[in-house]
């Protein structure tokens, strides 16, 4: 049981991660993809892996404004999500595939002992095996409700 109440605190660490991370992207408003399209440019360009870069390039930048959006709905829904306990392992799996790509545009890959991204992968995935949204989460309630969905 001990176990439960530790999930809960690594699911509300990285439920407030990404609150804060996505805050100043919604605080932007409609100047985030200059922002997003600005540190692609200049950072993540010069630093990815060069497989990274080259779909950075083809596909993310000619499209910076919808893959803003995405983000910001992605992580919105990661931060809420993992806050209230609901769907959390569905939030859990986003927010995986979202530190990942953050990882790749820095050039960094999961066992870097620098990539507080790679630290968030592995809470995610210990969320996703642990249930965790099922310990004082709206989980909780469906899992009595739908027994048979995993998510």
């Amino acid at each position: 049981m001990k176990a439960n109440y530790a999930l809960v605190l690594l699911r509300l660490f990285l439920g407030v991660t990404f609150a804060i991370a996505v805050y100043p992207k919604l605080a932007a408003g409609a100047q985030y993809p200059e922002i997003l399209s600005a540190f692609l440019e200049r950072f993540a360009l010069a630093n990815a892996h060069s497989f990274y870069a080259a779909f950075l390039s083809s596909t993310v930048l000619p499209h910076v404004a919808t893959f803003g959006v995405l983000v910001e709905i992605a992580e919105t829904f990661v931060a809420l999500a993992l806050i209230t306990g609901t769907a959390t392992r569905l939030a859990a799996a986003i927010g995986m595939f979202l530190v990942t790509n953050y990882m790749f545009a820095k050039g960094l890959w999961w066992w870097y002992p620098s990539s507080n991204d790679a630290a968030d992968f592995m809470i995610a995935l210990a969320l996703i095996i642990g249930s965790a949204g099922r310990t004082f989460g709206v989980d909780a309630l469906l899992a009595a409700r739908f027994p048979k969905i995993p998510w």
